[in-house]
Formats: structure tokens, C-alpha cells, sequence
């Protein structure tokens, strides 16, 4: 059993710095990170190079999966996708479900990745935001149980909420700007959480989100 368990939000998107990106791009659903978001994973891998990881679960989506990358390749270790801990599958958001790239390509891509790993949960579409809460915990509640030693979570910011109160009071605050850090500590029979939101060890100013974003995020919260 998992003992610590680090949380990290994805860099800033590559659709938040370019908001023409979605009308080109073929995977519009899919963005990668922008120049600001690419800064962003290589300080948190950074800030990780030192801690006793050993292993690290990320969202299948590509964000995820570049933030992921570099704490990987500073830590040496693979990256496990976990279908559980994909973006919420909101109808707000998305017209259809919205499908990561297979396994076998993302890994043609990042050699890190392991082609081996299969999913604990696959969440369904659409799904409220009560029900993507829900989904994250038990992921993680099953990640834990899986695995022996640290482990590093890579994800998304409602997912990241969800996967957090999977362990701890979900009354509890939590924070996930972007490759903002969230750890969570079991002690004494039980989780803690030691901080969350941790952005000190980012190098330069965080990026905005474009009004437009808020603006979807607001309906899918306040719905």
C-alpha cells in the first residue's frame, strides 16, 4: 500500500495560449501544453527529482501525459495510464465522449509510457460532476491499494479534487492550479493532507486562463 501520494494538475494547456488551436487541430478535445505549461512540468520535475517516488499513474490525455513525462525521465521511471483518472466527461464540455489517443500510439510517442498497464476504472459518458468526484476516489482508493512505496498522480483540477477526497474528509480545501502539488500523507490509520495547491516551486508567473474557459467551467460548477 501507497503510503504518500503526491497530486499534480497538468501544465497550461496549449488551447489556453492559442485560443485559434481548437479550430485547427484534429484532436481538438486533446490539447497538449503550451510553451508556459512545458516550464511548468520541467519545475515540477524538478521540485520531484529528489523525493523517494516510485511510481507515477497520469490521465491518458496528452496534457497529462507531457506533464508526466518529465518528472519520468528525471525520476526514471515509467508511466502508468489510468483511464480513472481522465478529464471529467462532461456534455458541457464535450459534444461527444472525448478519447485519448490508444495506449500503443501515446507510447510510440513517450517511451516512458507502459504499453503493460490496464485501467482500474473507465469512467462513462456523460458524467456529472458528482459522478466524476466519485470516480476520481475510488481510483485512487484502488492506485493506493495497488501499489507499494510514493507514488505521483498526474491529472486534471476537478479530478485531482475528487481523487484527493477519495483519501481525505472531503471537506477538506484543496487546490490544483496548474502543476500545482498536492500531498497527502497516511498516518496513524489515517490520510492527511500535508499541503495542498504548491505552487513555490514554479519558475515563473502563473498563466492566465482565458475568460472564455472560466466561463464553461462556471457552468459545469454552478450547474
Amino acid at each position: 500500500m501507497s503510503e504518500v501520494v503526491w497530486i499534480a494538475r497538468h501544465g497550461h494547456r496549449q488551447d489556453y495560449a492559442d485560443l485559434g488551436w481548437r479550430k485547427r487541430a484534429e484532436r481538438p478535445h486533446d490539447p497538449g501544453l503550451s510553451a508556459a505549461g512545458v516550464v511548468e512540468a520541467q519545475d515540477v520535475a524538478r521540485c520531484l527529482k529528489s523525493e523517494p517516488i516510485e511510481h507515477i499513474v497520469a490521465s491518458p490525455f496528452l496534457r497529462t501525459v507531457v506533464t508526466a513525462a518529465h518528472t519520468a525521465t528525471a525520476l526514471n521511471l515509467p508511466i502508468h495510464l489510468e483511464a480513472g483518472l481522465g478529464e471529467h466527461m462532461s456534455s458541457k464540455l464535450f459534444k461527444h465522449c472525448p478519447e485519448p489517443l490508444p495506449v500503443g500510439e501515446m507510447a510510440d510517442r513517450f517511451p516512458q509510457i507502459d504499453r503493460h498497464y490496464r485501467s482500474h476504472i473507465f469512467p462513462s459518458f456523460p458524467e456529472t460532476e458528482a459522478e466524476a468526484l466519485v470516480r476520481a476516489g475510488k481510483a485512487l482508493q484502488l492506485l493506493v491499494e495497488t501499489f507499494s512505496g510514493p507514488l505521483l498522480i498526474v491529472t486534471h483540477e476537478l479530478i485531482g479534487k475528487g481523487a484527493a477526497w477519495g483519501l481525505v474528509d472531503q471537506h477538506s480545501p484543496v487546490r490544483f492550479p496548474t502543476c500545482g502539488l498536492t500531498k497527502l500523507v497516511h498516518e496513524q490509520g489515517q490520510w492527511n493532507m500535508a499541503f495542498t495547491g504548491e505552487t513555490s516551486h514554479l519558475s515563473q508567473p502563473r498563466h492566465p486562463i482565458p475568460e472564455i474557459w472560466n466561463y464553461l467551467l462556471r457552468q459545469i460548477v454552478h450547474r
